[in-house]
């Protein structure tokens, strides 16, 4: 109850003060719409880039009616709350994990289903071929949109020995993030899964309490996980997604002209964080590659067919979901 109450007085106690940063006035007197937009993670990584270059292009082409303000590394509170100042009108804009609408829609379980995209270029494909577009407007309702998908990364399992197959995870303690579907997605493909803090992972991969754990190339390096487990293993089981999300207030506050720049610079921002992420891939898969790391290459295909269960029951959630779905296979399959 404490925590609860605790809760609501910080959402308040933000939204107040968000509510009191104004919107000002341009050097002519021209009014000025000033965009708050939270964000958990640090001003170098790739989606704190493409969000600050999205603002800069917008208020040029504005002519400087509209400013960005961006504020990073999660000092707004948990993510989860972010929604709830988006509706309020206290923010403008957030980018968030996919389960955060997806605590609104349960459709949105489908846009980071396990072994659902090949990988970075595949999901980047299909957020350029609008598969989701119909499900980011249906969120309306909810007096906030989904604009965009910005990618997390590939999240592929690293671990104490090689693993070169399914055989080869059976009987081992995969960490995984808090989800009964990472769970789930575990035990299909032959492992256990198992739930801890990231600051937890190093000493129990060390101590043998955890055989491996799974994430992108970027956290491996980051907390030196290459130390303890110098197998990474290219699973690529998550394809992991972000989404932004804009008030509706905020958009249908602008004029039909400002709203089609804005959204066509939101694409372009779309463009520049994957091409932005997938370069960053690339400069930690040579630091680690120079760290002593032993990459392995098993057959996905594999591990999809074990997950395909797992992938049904998402898949068939509503006629929307399983529209998504066979979109996104028929785009796996074009090449």
């Amino acid at each position: 109850m404490f925590n609860k109450l605790w809760k609501c007085l910080l959402i308040v106690s933000i939204a107040l003060c968000l509510s009191g940063c104004g919107n000002g006035e341009t050097a002519d007197g021209k009014d000025v719409t000033v965009i708050r937009v939270a964000f958990n993670q640090n001003e170098q990584h790739p989606q704190y880039l493409a969000m600050k270059e999205l603002g800069e292009k917008f208020e040029e082409a504005t002519n400087g009616r509209y400013t960005m303000t961006i504020y990073p590394n999660g000092v707004l509170g948990e993510q989860g709350a972010m929604a709830e100042f988006i509706r309020t009108g206290a923010l403008q804009m957030a980018i968030v994990p996919c389960s955060v609408p997806e605590g609104y829609d349960k459709d949105f379980a489908i846009v980071g289903t396990p072994f659902l995209y090949d990988g970075i270029d595949h999901m980047e494909k299909v957020v350029e071929n609008g598969v989701f577009d119909e499900l980011f407007h249906s969120t309306r309702k909810y007096k906030f949109e989904v604009l965009t998908v910005y990618t997390a990364g590939e999240r592929n399992v690293y671990a104490k020995k090689a693993v070169n197959s399914a055989a080869d995870l059976k009987g081992m303690i995969i960490r995984v993030n808090d989800s009964p579907t990472y769970i789930e997605m575990v035990r299909l493909m032959g492992g256990s899964g198992t739930t801890m803090a990231q600051s937890e992972v190093y000493s129990a991969l060390q101590q043998g309490v955890i055989d491996a754990a799974e994430n992108s190339e970027l956290v491996y390096d980051d907390f030196a996980h290459y130390e303890v487990a110098p197998y990474y293993v290219y699973t690529k089981h998550i394809v992991h997604p972000d989404v932004v999300l804009a008030s509706t207030e905020f958009l249908d506050s602008m004029s039909p002209e400002d709203r089609e720049i804005f959204d066509r610079l939101v694409l372009e921002s779309t463009v520049t964080e994957f091409e932005t992420f997938k370069e960053k891939v690339a400069e930690k898969h040579d630091i680690i590659t120079e760290k002593g790391t032993q990459f392995c290459y098993p057959d996905v295909e594999e591990f999809r067919a074990l997950c395909q269960p797992l992938l049904d029951s998402v898949a068939n959630q509503s006629d929307v979901t399983r529209k998504i779905y066979d979109d996104i296979v028929a785009l796996r399959e074009e090449k």
